[in-house]
């Protein structure tokens, strides 16, 4: 019995642990409201009942007192007629809520008077079994018994003498009457407070719910990748400081991303690998790259004849189609320098992945620029040159100012090559050519001198109108 109550239990926490916030606050501090009332509703009955129980006392020792006076003479001289007369009109002078029978015993334990006349009267000796304060008897009711006691003096002497014994019984159910009807009254109140107090619970808890559902919807659409969130301030306590919080946090993703398309990829992965570390910089290292340079051919007499807003917008549209061919053949565009562009690719098939963007590039513009000649639109032509070798990458610049990019003579080369192509030509070294097996068609060119460099390098231009050789 005990495992299945404590099964049951188990169960009913996880199916409550299902339930809105709203509901859980709901059932929760309603029932701490139940609790409250119901212990102060105890509490205030009791002392009700304790109340009662000794005003009556107080009012029945009174009685005793005036009675035992009035009927002291006559319980001596056993006037018995007189004592019923005297109690009897005695008791009607006095009210007292609840009184059901008088009776008065004499000293010999004699009924000398019952009132009224048909009721049942106790056993003195068996039945009364306390004096001087109200107790319960079988049937339930309270009845309060005292001495009739009688005091001589002689000289210096003081001498009680018992003259009889005096009854009272009252209805338990009249004398807590005002009792019952206040507790109809508590009880209608507490459950007046209860609802409308769950009622005001429910609306503050669905609010609370409300703001902490849109938390968590914007945090599901942040996770999704969406930052055009924003979450509404409903309140000013804690749940409003978080959404404040959750929008400034928002607001500085949204900066960190703009930023991040001011930065190159490799910095980006340079920063997250110093987050990883803890601070700690990553020192230069060497390594062996493809580099790819792309510039705009004959741009300054293209700039004399269009407005600045215009020559930004039309090279834009230029960048992000070669950036989207880089990024595509696994490269990562290292920066925007004027109308150039510098690119590194890096890891397995670098070489073939370099030679298949670049023809890409250049296959992409020439369709781009007779969709845009036949628009009537301005044009851009570029020029492209690849090398691949040793380079250093790390970070350069000043302790305020720093970029993470690569340098050496690949880098001076790969520059060098393409200062040296035409419009719409792309020139690699013939090292490179030689690595990717021929993918592509190539035809030597005269070889190109290098600032620093004691020999010509040999160079070739790709041949990017033919499809790729197999």
């Amino acid at each position: 019995m005990r495992f299945r109550m404590a099964a049951l239990w188990r169960k009913s926490l996880e199916l409550f642990s299902c339930f809105p916030i709203r509901y859980k606050l709901t059932v929760i501090i309603g029932a701490i409201v139940l609790l409250v009332m119901s212990v102060f509703s105890v509490i205030v009955l009791l002392n009700q009942q304790y109340a009662i129980k000794k005003r009556t006392t107080q009012m029945c020792q009174v009685l005793v007192q005036n009675l035992a006076v009035s009927l002291e003479e006559h319980m001596l001289f056993k006037r018995y007629d007189k004592v019923r007369e005297v109690a009897l009109r005695l008791l009607q002078k006095s009210s007292i809520d609840g009184f059901r029978q008088f009776a008065i015993w004499n000293r010999d334990d004699d009924l000398i008077v019952n009132h009224p006349e048909n009721e049942v009267v106790p056993n003195i000796k068996k039945t009364i079994v306390s004096l001087n304060e109200l107790k319960e008897n079988a049937r339930g009711d309270y009845y309060y018994a005292s001495k009739i006691i009688t005091r001589q003096v002689y000289g210096q002497t003081v001498r009680t003498d018992t003259l009889g014994t005096m009854y009272f019984l009252f209805s338990k159910d009249e004398i807590f009457a005002p009792m019952k009807d206040a507790s109809k009254v508590a009880i209608g109140t507490a459950m007046f407070i209860i609802l409308f107090s769950s009622i005001g619970i429910y609306l503050i808890a669905r609010k609370m719910a409300r703001q902490i559902q849109l938390l968590s919807n914007g945090a599901r659409a942040v996770g999704s990748g969406n930052l055009n969130v924003q979450i509404s301030v409903n309140t000013k306590d804690e749940l409003g400081s978080l959404a404040n919080e959750f929008n400034s946090m928002i607001q500085q993703l949204r900066e960190k991303w703009h930023m991040q398309k001011f930065m190159s990829k490799l910095t980006v992965d340079m920063i997250k690998d110093t987050v990883r570390t803890r601070g700690k910089d990553i020192k230069a290292s060497r390594r062996n790259v493809a580099v790819l340079f792309c510039d705009v051919r004959n741009f300054s007499a293209i700039a004399e004849m269009l407005e600045p807003e215009d020559i930004v917008k039309l090279i834009n549209i230029y960048f992000d189609l070669q950036t989207r061919i880089i990024e595509r053949h696994h490269g990562i565009v290292d920066k925007f320098m004027g109308d150039q562009i510098m690119a590194i690719f890096q890891g397995r098939g670098m070489a073939d992945n370099v030679l298949r963007a670049a023809v890409e590039i250049q296959r992409q513009i020439r369709t781009l620029n007779q969709e845009r000649s036949a628009a009537g639109l301005a044009t851009l032509e570029i020029g492209i040159g690849i090398n691949n070798g040793m380079a250093v990458m790390g970070h350069m610049g000043s302790a305020n100012r720093m970029d993470y990019t690569v340098i050496g003579d690949v880098v001076n080369v790969a520059a060098r090559l393409c200062a040296a192509a035409k419009a719409g030509q792309i020139i690699t070294s013939l090292e490179l050519a030689h690595k990717v097996n021929g993918s592509y068609p190539t035809s030597r060119l005269k070889s190109v001198s290098v600032k620093g460099r004691s020999q010509a390098i040999e160079v070739c231009e790709v041949d990017y109108d033919r499809d790729i050789l197999l």
